[in-house]
């Protein structure tokens, strides 16, 4: 069952980087789902598959790789040593979020993964490229135009955030699972108008704190990482949907149209409307 399916539109895509041009999500749960390399070989894509639940398995000139969940596999489709699959014996139905790319930079960026650190990779669920990748179901059944910066930033961040994962193993610290949690409440309360008191109070500590701990591991303060992703969200429903300016401000939680127009010019520069006419997707 497909959850949802985001190929994007890229206007003069660089020659010269990768690009992303699908992220998709899915459950399978029969062993038909079973692709082989041999058969795909006019497909010039790469392929980065994360298992949200459940388990598949993807297959390799070494063997078969156990894929569960918070792991994910890289592989080039055409390659005819491949394989990936759900597993006969599994009793869990097996769902997956992924990502393709092309260009000829990426098939020589992931054959250099592939050879360095192998096709099997381990990444966290709540921050990072894969809760960006995540974040695409807000385009379910659309062909968002995004920028050729954007399309080659996704595709080069998946690429470097998978090496970091081999060479910089993540420090299991206190502030980086508070920052984590922080991150998955905002993107659930997106439509709520909560604010950075509110979501200090939900994570049982001081607004200080959060602020602080926020902070050193993002970059940006709560605040201004909660606006961030709510405008981001915006330019998503303005792109995509016949959604008013004062319905999206409504379901982002602003009890004044006004104030949502004015953050979203101040962020993002332009106006809703000049947005939905001329605007591109920005990066995350």
């Amino acid at each position: 069952m497909i959850h949802w399916a985001v190929n994007f539109q890229i206007f003069r895509p660089m020659a010269s980087l990768p690009r992303a041009i699908t992220v998709a999500s899915e459950t399978v749960s029969k062993p038909s789902y079973h692709h082989e390399g041999r058969y795909r070989r006019r497909e010039e894509t790469c392929l980065f598959k994360y298992t949200l639940a459940g388990e598949g398995v993807f297959r390799d000139a070494a063997g078969e790789h156990r894929i569960p969940a918070g792991c994910g596999f890289l592989c080039e489709i055409r390659d005819p040593a491949t394989a990936y699959y759900y597993p006969a014996a599994a009793s869990k139905p097996w769902s997956f979020v992924y990502m393709s790319i092309t260009g000829a930079p990426a098939f020589e960026m992931v054959r250099e993964l592939l050879h360095r650190y192998g096709p099997v990779y381990e990444l966290p669920r709540e921050d990072g490229v894969v809760a960006e990748m995540l974040s695409f179901a807000d385009y379910h059944d659309a062909r968002p135009r995004i920028s050729p910066a954007f399309a080659s930033r996704l595709a080069i961040r998946l690429l470097t955030e998978l090496a970091e994962s081999k060479e910089q193993p993540r420090q299991d610290n206190m502030g980086n699972r508070l920052a984590a949690r922080a991150v998955e409440i905002i993107r659930e309360t997106l439509h709520e108008n909560m604010n950075v008191s509110e979501l200090a109070e939900r994570l049982r500590v001081s607004r200080e704190h959060l602020t602080r701990i926020f902070k050193e591991q993002t970059s940006r303060t709560p605040r201004r990482y909660m606006l961030r992703q709510k405008m981001l969200l915006a330019c998503r429903l303005l792109k995509t949907t016949q959604l008013t300016h004062k319905e999206i401000a409504v379901r982002l939680g602003y009890d004044a149209p006004a104030h949502f127009t004015r953050t979203f010019k101040h962020i993002l520069g332009m106006t809703p409307g000049r947005f939905r006419a001329v605007g591109t997707i920005p990066m995350g």
